[in-house]
């Protein structure tokens, strides 16, 4: 490599370290000085994945849903609740950023608060009906994985949640039930197919194949099972191309 190029390519680099930083001052003084909840939420990203500084990110998160009621910080600060990061894990506290996260269409918003409603502990009983509620919404907000879990539940089946416990599971025990109904499983099941999930085309395709529940339909349950063998070709194959890295 010349002398010349690498010195371009040195030029390059700084210009863009320069453009980040920029970046971060923009933010802070939009947060800081501004008081712009938008300019915070964006800061908590930046500290994130730029600085690497998830402690400070946190209490920003934090901090921008509890006093700023930010939906998409109250999702955020949710999310390191559950999984305990820079903070004690707590399923309760994750209610309120979760509603709130919800009330805003947030549609992950929507699944997550209902699965903590579906998981009881010891001191905080399970609520189906409000698990169905806000796992009805998050489908309708076409949150695909939110459709599929709904199907299952209605089939009867005991889907495991891990929670905030270090990936620890609950006891069935503790998990919600809702009254076996198929016609609201197929319902559920081929809205979830819609928005590509294999597993969700495989439980229709099952359902048809044997009439489990519904009129049998082996034509339809062939059709559902191709559609679950191209979504997951599909998706191998955007794996086998991924760069390597993610937004």
């Amino acid at each position: 490599m010349s002398t010349e190029l690498s010195d371009e390519l040195q030029n390059e680099q700084e210009e863009r370290r320069e453009y980040v930083k920029n970046i971060g001052i923009e933010y802070r003084f939009g947060c800081y000085e501004e008081k712009r909840p938008d300019s915070c939420q964006l800061l908590g990203e930046y500290m994130e994945a730029i600085e690497q500084n998830f402690k400070s990110a946190l209490s920003l998160f934090r901090q921008n849903c509890e006093e700023r009621k930010y939906p998409k910080s109250c999702y955020k600060y949710a999310m390191y609740l559950l999984a305990g990061k820079e903070c004690e894990p707590d399923l309760k506290k994750m209610i309120r950023p979760l509603e709130i996260a919800c009330d805003a269409n947030i549609n992950k918003g929507c699944r997550y608060l209902s699965l903590v409603h579906w998981n009881g502990e010891k001191d905080r009983p399970a609520n189906s009906k409000l698990a169905e509620k806000f796992m009805a919404k998050a489908c309708e907000l076409e949150d695909g994985e939110a459709c599929w879990l709904l199907s299952t539940w209605y089939m009867g089946r005991e889907e495991k949640f891990v929670n905030a416990k270090k990936g620890k599971e609950d006891s069935k025990a503790d998990l919600g039930t809702l009254a076996r109904n198929m016609s609201k499983a197929l319902y559920y099941g081929i809205k979830a197919c819609e928005l590509n999930i294999p597993y969700s085309c495989a439980n229709v395709a099952r359902m048809y194949k044997i009439g489990d529940g519904i009129e049998k339909d082996e034509t339809k349950g062939k059709e559902f099972a191709e559609k679950a063998g191209e979504i997951m070709k599909n998706m191998q194959s955007k794996e086998n191309v991924s760069p390597g890295f993610t937004a």
